[in-house]
């Protein structure tokens, strides 16, 4: 018997080893279950053999790689044509370290695989409701890129550019986040929107309560925040520019107005034209354009039908010194 041969073997973990590639063969005969009992019966070498029987097992999981098939095949013929006690030993370190660092492998990439963010884009003129893992649910404007990432212990969300509204399932235990330009909104469970446009954020409360604070305010343990941060009461709109070229601005907007977006409309009351244009293009392949930057604190009313840009242009018109001329991507805005 070549186990009896090896029976001398004094390392216990290449016994361990030996004993697993001997009963992944088949089944032992009665005096190899009789040794395989009596090397088991010590503690020492039942840990031993648990720990090396947890990593086979586990190389089976990825039994079909061709570096493990290649290994594994390498040892089992080996052991059964030779016999060599040294070459064994060598092998089957080789084989348990190669099935260890594969297992690794296979662990990272799967932890890698589920805390991957998920990624949410719409395009010109077109909107999305997505459901996240949690249940919460997104909805994109045009012109929109998230990123999503769930974890145990937290729930992140990173608004690329555009505009998203998040109804937030609620979990105590899991805040949500929205990372957007420079600045961080964190809630449990709660109704709100967050808008990055000319070089500011836009967070909008509907339900429940936020927190908006600078993306980098991380302070030590015990420490007062550095920075300033504010918590929003449902109705209320804060506006800080990215990079805090001026102190924030609270307001408090008509929720009704700001969320007619979602149903195809873009309503303004005084809005900068250089924003109304920016929220315009996001439906309009077609874009508008302004002749002159000093255009641009114009304010702009009305109701208009996202993506109808020669509608938009024709309304100004109506009302302000503009006039609007043909260009051949769009429409350019110039004073009359």
């Amino acid at each position: 018997m070549i186990l009896e041969e090896q029976a001398d073997l004094s390392d216990p973990a290449d016994m361990a080893a030996l004993w697993c590639m001997r009963l992944s063969e088949g089944a032992l005969s009665d005096s190899e279950w009789d040794m395989f009992e009596a090397w088991l019966a010590h503690p020492e070498n039942a840990s031993l053999f648990e720990q090396a029987s947890s990593i086979w097992r586990a190389s089976g999981e990825v039994g079909d790689w061709p570096q493990l098939i290649a290994l594994r095949t390498e040892a089992l013929n080996d052991y059964r044509k030779r016999g060599d006690r040294n070459g064994m030993k060598r092998r089957a370190h080789l084989l348990f370290a190669s099935a260890a660092m594969l297992i690794l492998a296979v662990s990272v990439s799967l932890i890698w695989y589920f805390q991957r963010p998920e990624a949410y884009e719409t395009r010109v003129g077109e909107r999305q409701i997505a459901v996240l893992d949690d249940g919460s649910r997104a909805s994109l404007d045009a012109v929109t890129a998230l990123k999503v990432r769930m974890k145990g212990d937290g729930r992140e969300v990173e608004l690329l550019h555009g505009r998203a509204k998040f109804d937030v399932a609620k979990d105590p235990l899991r805040p949500f986040t929205v990372a957007v330009g420079d600045k961080l909104v964190v809630a449990i469970g709660t109704s709100f929107s967050v808008e990055l446009i000319d070089g500011e954020v836009h967070v909008i409360l509907y339900e429940g309560e936020v927190e908006v604070r600078d993306r980098d305010d991380l302070p030590p343990a015990g420490a007062a925040p550095q920075a300033e941060r504010h918590v929003l009461t449902p109705g209320s709109e804060l506006t800080d520019a990215v990079g805090r070229a001026k102190p924030a601005e609270i307001t408090r907007p008509d929720l009704a107005q700001s969320l007619s977006w979602e149903t195809g409309l873009l309503n303004f009351d005084a809005e900068p034209l250089a924003t109304a244009v920016e929220r315009m293009n996001r439906y309009s392949a077609r874009k508008i354009r302004l002749a002159d930057t000093s255009l641009a604190a114009i304010p702009v009313d009305g109701l208009f039908q996202a993506g109808d840009i020669d509608a938009f242009a024709e309304g100004l018109s109506a009302l302000h010194p503009l006039r609007s001329r043909a260009a051949r991507d769009g429409i350019i805005l110039e004073s009359e």
